[in-house]
């Protein structure tokens, strides 16, 4: 009998320590179970972040340039490798960038909820050029705000209300947007049919060359989408 229990006690110990190990183990951000794939092209990798509520990640490192847009509003547990955790609230449509030359960013969280942590990363799979074409901005107008602006990527945030239109508004490629809210939208450009697409939360949209649109919202709800342009 004595010698089972040290056996029991022994396999115990060893199931222990490799708890221990995998909740130290770091992968890179896109193999991270719960941080998928979606996209993969010659200037991104576009990964989609989905989280249910009480559920953790494993340790996961950021080592490229990375704009990302929340989806929805939760708190985050997150801890940064080697520190203690703290929480952090999450704003739905807020538009973020981490800078590979900051040095790579190790952490992980829990999602405290309310409900599922959406959100969309985009890493910069190119080199920062060694000198960039810069675009002027765009005119600002209704429903039209540049919210993140550097030397690698310029987004707006676009918002169309029920019934009215933005635009026209020219892209510059290649770009990528996604969606915040559900809804559908229709793109009017000059010389062309009428594009209506479906819209839904953390769905996205790649585009090589740069296009020139007005966007209408024939619903009965506002809608709200980021366009992330590549410089």
């Amino acid at each position: 009998m004595r010698s089972l229990a040290i056996v029991a006690a022994s396999l115990l110990l060893v199931a222990g320590i490799a708890r221990a190990q995998d909740d130290d183990h770091v992968v890179p951000a896109h193999e991270e179970p719960r941080h998928v794939p979606k996209l993969v092209n010659e200037w991104v990798r576009v990964v989609d972040v989905a989280i249910p509520e009480g559920e953790r990640t494993l340790y996961h490192a950021h080592s490229l340039d990375y704009p990302y847009l929340m989806v929805t509003s939760v708190t985050l547990q997150n801890q940064v490798y080697g520190q203690e955790p703290k929480d952090v609230k999450i704003e739905r449509g807020f538009v973020g960038y981490y800078r590979a030359v900051q040095g790579t960013y190790t952490h992980r969280f829990i999602n405290r909820g309310p409900g599922v942590f959406r959100a969309i990363g985009i890493e910069l799979l190119n080199n920062a050029p060694a000198s960039v074409t810069v675009n002027a901005p765009l005119p600002e107008m209704p429903g039209l705000a540049t919210v993140l602006d550097n030397e690698r990527v310029r987004a707006w945030r676009v918002t169309v209300a029920p019934g009215k239109s933005v635009g026209p508004v020219t892209i510059p490629g290649p770009s990528l947007r996604v969606a915040v809210d559900a809804g559908t939208i229709v793109e009017r450009a000059e010389g062309k049919p009428d594009s209506t697409t479906a819209l839904v939360p953390a769905g996205f949209a790649f585009r090589e060359q740069s296009y020139t649109a007005t966007f209408t919202n024939p619903g009965d709800t506002p809608i709200e989408f980021v366009e992330f342009a590549l410089k």
